[in-house]
């Protein structure tokens, strides 16, 4: 026969389980207003969009972790090329020399933005140099050389870092 795991353990069953309810509500509730409590409303994982020229179009996203509500939660994405080869992403397929301005839709903007460019057709990679608040300007061909390019859009908030892909195949003269 095996031991009773819960031999020697004591519950207090209360008779009014009513009271009990209340005082479970009355905690939460009070809890919930304190600042910065345990309590706090989550939100949601922001999404971003770019404008280039005329068009908007919506960016998937990459990797991320996020921390809201009391709960975190951290993806990583596909390499960006595994992505293109499958399909995910879809280039889209444009002339450049002009900025492209990227949208983030969440409650509150990020407190920092980056751009990296992690693959080119002449095999140049890294940061890109903002040229506005969520900016940067896309080169027009010539000089820069004709294909796909893949960036990687990352915005940070007080609840984590998301990353989005915004992938282009730059075709010869300007937007």
């Amino acid at each position: 026969m095996l031991p009773n795991p819960l031999d020697g353990v004591f519950a207090y069953v209360d008779a009014k389980p009513g009271k009990a309810a209340l005082i479970t509500a009355l905690l939460l509730a009070s809890a919930s207003c304190l600042p910065g409590g345990a309590f706090t409303q989550a939100r949601p994982l922001p999404t971003a969009s770019a404008t280039l020229h005329s068009a908007t179009i919506d960016l998937p996203r990459g990797s991320y972790c996020w921390n809201s509500g009391g709960h975190g939660e951290c993806a990583d994405s596909a390499g960006p090329d595994l992505r293109l080869e499958t399909g995910y992403l879809k280039p889209y397929r444009t002339a450049g020399g002009f900025n492209v301005e990227i949208t983030f839709h969440s409650t509150n903007q990020p407190s920092t933005f980056n751009v990296e460019l992690v693959k080119s057709p002449d095999g140049k990679v890294g940061p890109v140099k903002e040229s506005g608040t969520h900016s940067f300007t896309l080169g027009a061909s010539p000089p820069v050389a004709v294909g796909t390019y893949l960036y990687v859009v990352t915005g940070t908030w007080p609840e984590g870092d998301v990353g989005f892909f915004l992938a282009l195949d730059v075709i010869p003269g300007i937007a």
